[in-house]
């Protein structure tokens, strides 16, 4: 297995649309493994077999197989308010497409069209014009200034001509100035969106402006936040009252500075040192909750924990929770006291450490989605040494196999 991960000639793609109609000169064949990450993926049957002969792994959204072999075209997405002729075409539209007018008909003779985002269109409008794409589809009304991704009510104002009243948000309207929402009701608007943001107070005086079938009201002497880490700064930067929209975490040494807060809402988790869990819910609360022990450490990637590093940790006191996503390297000479610094441990991925880490770590194991070995199960596994191994990964021991391409469309036509 690690033979295979280390050695193989790889071709790894990852694209919002794969178009792989056309194999010229036998591309594919110099791969011995493809792996493919998209979310539409167009092939034609042959191509389609090559691949499925070649054990490639394909993750997708939509799979499209054609055998079509007139034109392919790529085009950006936007607004469209006059039907081009795209008669036999292939259309790939990469980003969300709104339709307007005679836009309407612009995919109406397309062979086919593929749209990376969303098409929207009026609600009046049938879905015979439509009946060839492939993609999110949504309507809105009729008469409306269409504004897509979250806005607040004065970027709305700015955007909306002064003769228009009626405007669709396909996102989030977050409204805390009162300033603006006075102005938008003096301008007679009329807000529709997908999900409303807004103090308790403010929704009080102004919730006719708007329609929302989603609508989340924060509590009057709020400050509203994202994700954050709690620090000396954060009471002198927010304020009091702290409504968080995310992840709030607390490390151990910061946790005094919860005494600085009269309510802390955390509108996802938030993660402590179960020794700060009592500080917490003083003043706190939150939708979950992640209790650690020591330093939450996470891997992206790989790292080598070498018996020094272990063992001045452990004696100094230090601690990690610790999770793997990709693999870790624990040397051969880690001992089981050296393990002491690693309070628990959870991987999405694998792990190589001697048997007496693996034993001592044991009953603080995690989930381990992957597999542990040790180095003498690597070498019988691949003929590789530990050291070997590390080479390999760093890349310094032979010249790369393979290729990473990372884009929005990939064709071969």
């Amino acid at each position: 297995m690690f033979e295979q991960l280390l050695q193989q000639n790889r071709l790894n793609i990852s694209c919002e649309v794969a178009c792989m109609v056309r194999d010229h000169a036998n591309f594919l064949d110099q791969y011995e493994s493809i792996n493919l990450a998209c979310g539409a993926y167009i092939a034609s049957s042959a191509v389609n077999a090559k691949l499925l002969t070649k054990g490639a792994n394909i993750s997708c959204g939509n799979s499209i197989i054609t055998d079509f072999q007139g034109e392919f075209v790529q085009m950006p997405g936007g607004t469209f308010e006059d039907g081009a002729d795209f008669s036999g075409k292939f259309l790939i539209v990469t980003g969300d497409v709104i339709l307007k007018g005679n836009g309407i008909h612009i995919f109406e003779n397309a062979e086919s069209v593929v749209v990376t985002g969303t098409v929207y269109y009026p609600a009046s409008c049938s879905q015979d014009p439509l009946a060839r794409v492939n993609g999110g589809k949504r309507p809105y009304p009729d008469s409306s200034v269409i504004l897509l991704g979250d806005h607040t009510p004065g970027g709305i104002l700015a955007e909306t001509p002064e003769q228009e009243r009626q405007v669709w948000v396909a996102g989030e309207v977050s409204a805390f100035e009162e300033d603006d929402l006075k102005q938008a009701v003096k301008r007679g608007l009329h807000i529709a969106c997908d999900r409303l943001f807004m103090p308790e107070g403010l929704h009080g005086r102004y919730a006719a402006l708007f329609e929302t079938p989603c609508c989340t009201l924060v509590p009057d002497g709020y400050t509203v936040t994202g994700p954050l880490t709690l620090n000396e700064a954060t009471s002198v930067l927010y304020g009091k009252k702290l409504y968080v929209r995310g992840s709030l975490l607390i490390e151990k040494k910061d946790a005094r500075y919860l005494d600085e807060f009269e309510s802390i809402l955390v509108k996802g988790c938030a993660s402590m040192p179960s020794a700060c869990a009592k500080a917490f819910k003083a003043v706190g609360e939150a939708d979950s909750y992640q209790i650690y022990e020591g330093r939450l450490y996470q891997i992206n990637g790989w790292e080598l924990f070498s018996h020094d590093r272990l063992k001045t940790m452990a004696s100094s006191g230090d601690k990690i929770t610790l999770t793997v996503n990709g693999f870790a390297i624990f040397a051969g000479d880690v001992t089981a006291e050296d393990m002491e610094a690693i309070a628990s441990l959870s991987c999405n991925g694998f792990l190589v450490m001697p048997g007496v880490a693996q034993g001592a770590i044991s009953q603080r194991m995690g989930a381990v989605n992957g597999f542990i070995v040790d180095a003498e199960g690597i070498e019988q596994m691949t003929g590789l040494t530990l050291q070997d191994l590390l080479r390999q990964i760093a890349g310094s021991s032979q010249p790369d196999n393979g290729g990473n391409i990372c884009t929005e469309v990939y064709m071969m036509s």
